[in-house]
């Protein structure tokens, strides 16, 4: 199974649990079981991997649940107007995934985890999700990796100088009417 398959069987995992309470989450994953997609021609079916990488998956998203409140928190912190409740399932279901992997999978490069992230929005989620993922994963992502957030304020401060300049050159008139 390699890592694209991995994601794939996690994010199913994961999602499975999130219309379930307490101890039914844990249930749920032991109950989980799906046909391989017709279009997902690089996911082999669960009920066909070996016993261990079921059991490996299965502990995998077992891990992610216990870390629920610290994922949420992150997300609530930097989604204004978007707190987990108001979210789609399929969109919360990929956020927690990948801030997962962001934070405690650490040799996992961040680039695929964001790419990887923003591909499963888009093959589950609405239209806009693709972009929603990406947009609150930008925001966390220079809080979790401090040489990202170098680079983020270099540009932001060279996209502030870029604006001076413009502002600079611009120039505009003021039309006054006079009454008699």
């Amino acid at each position: 199974m390699n890592k694209r398959e991995e994601r794939s069987h996690k994010f199913k995992l994961l999602f499975s649990t999130l219309f379930y309470e307490g101890e039914e989450k844990e249930e749920q994953i032991s109950h989980y079981s799906f046909e391989k997609e017709e279009d997902d021609e690089d996911v082999i079916a669960f009920d066909c991997l070996p016993d261990e990488e079921k059991a490996y998956l299965e502990a995998e998203v077992l891990k992610i649940l216990e870390r629920l409140p610290e994922l949420d928190s992150m997300i609530n912190a930097d989604t204004e107007g978007w707190t987990t409740k108001r979210m789609s399932k399929t969109d919360l279901t990929v956020l927690r995934l990948s801030l997962y992997e962001l934070k405690f999978q650490e040799e996992i490069p961040k680039k695929v985890v964001l790419n990887e992230a923003v591909e499963i929005a888009k093959k589950y989620g609405g239209a806009d999700s693709g972009s929603f993922v990406n947009g609150v994963l930008a925001r966390i992502l220079p809080k979790l990796s401090p040489e990202l957030s170098d680079s983020t304020e270099k540009k932001e401060k060279k996209s502030e100088k870029k604006g001076k300049k413009e502002q600079k050159n611009s120039s505009f008139h003021i039309v006054l009417n006079k009454k008699d």
